[in-house]
């Protein structure tokens, strides 16, 4: 039996942020800039790198195929939609926004400045937005006094 033809709506872009337990809020699955893991105990220090790992950046130039591995050289897939990043609701640098080299296809790698007029705390919120898609709420990650 045949269905008659209907229209799916899909959007461009549903950004998530991974957390470090798993459960999609709380702490960022993120790495400081000297490569160790983000949390209370470690937190990254103002105009530090931290990295932060999501997923649904829609299209990528070039394009990929979700589950592959990807290729450590040669060009790497980025978003096609603009990216930005909040950290304590104020606007982060954006260094890098692509695949995650070695990694599969569908994970988005950001390295990210943390900017200078944050408060520092344990559980400093993170906001990510790709084109008009934002992440979740409830992601945060450590940011030291310094």
């Amino acid at each position: 039996q045949s269905l008659a033809p209907f229209n799916l709506p899909v959007k461009a872009s549903s950004p998530g942020i991974f957390s470090s337990d798993q459960s999609g809020a709380g702490q960022a699955a993120a790495l400081n800039q000297d490569t160790s893991v983000n949390s209370a105990q470690n937190p990254a220090r103002h105009g530090s790198v931290v990295v932060l790992y999501a997923t649904g950046d829609g299209q990528t130039n070039p394009g990929g195929v979700n589950g592959r591995q990807v290729q450590v050289s040669g060009v790497l897939p980025h978003p096609m939609l603009p990216v930005s990043v909040t950290i304590g609701g104020i606007p982060a640098t954006v260094q890098y926004a692509g695949a995650a080299p070695g990694q599969v296809a569908g994970l988005m790698q950001l390295n990210v400045v943390i900017p200078n007029g944050v408060v520092a705390g344990n559980a400093v919120p993170v906001v990510l937005t790709v084109g008009s898609g934002h992440s979740q709420s409830g992601i945060t990650i450590a940011v030291a006094t310094n």
